[in-house]
């Protein structure tokens, strides 16, 4: 069950998303939410899994996610718009852009506390923390994510691989062992 402070940005978020510009209206419900992160954070924090479905539905789904400064998970698709609001630590996505051979890394974007970054449709990524601690963030995809077939990518060859949770945390790799970082 989401703390309170989660209800009432669920709330917010489900408003706006059945609004008539709802690309606006997330942006603006996310960009508010982020001026006073704490309450966000802790309800977040307090949340036993890293990776959690808060809400989903035909206009959006919305998810609680923390991630691991040292642990980067797989190149993925989600078809349609991304919206990420980081509450505490920074979120590091890895950009990729799919090619004949391969994924190309495009380079890494840092969405610290504070911040909103919102992912076209058709964006790639792979997704860290960027710093030395946990970043804490709400995404809210606009669309029912669980209902779109989409694809991870796997690391070597740009191959397409069936998305799954199990197929998400399996194809994790070490910050460390990544070119994209050295």
């Amino acid at each position: 069950m989401p703390a309170p402070v989660l209800d009432e940005l669920l709330s917010e978020i489900r408003e706006a998303a059945r609004s008539v510009n709802a690309f606006a209206r997330l942006q603006q419900v996310l960009r508010n939410s982020v001026r006073q992160p704490d309450a966000i954070a802790n309800a977040i924090a307090g949340i036993d899994d890293d990776e959690v479905l808060l809400f989903e539905d035909e206009t959006c789904s919305v998810w609680s996610c923390r991630y691991q400064s040292d642990v980067v998970f797989a190149p993925h698709e989600h078809c349609m718009t991304a919206h990420i609001a980081v509450y505490r630590g920074a979120e590091l996505e890895v950009m990729y852009q799919c090619e004949s051979a391969g994924l190309r890394h495009t380079g890494n974007k840092v969405v610290s506390a504070g911040e909103v970054l919102t992912l076209p449709p058709d964006a790639i990524h792979a997704v860290s923390a960027e710093g030395q601690s946990h970043s804490h963030a709400i995404h809210v995809y606009q669309g029912p994510l669980s209902g779109v077939t989409r694809s991870l990518f796997d690391w070597s060859t740009g191959a397409r691989v069936e998305f799954s949770m199990d197929n998400f945390y399996a194809m994790r790799r070490q910050k460390s062992e990544m070119s994209e970082f050295s």
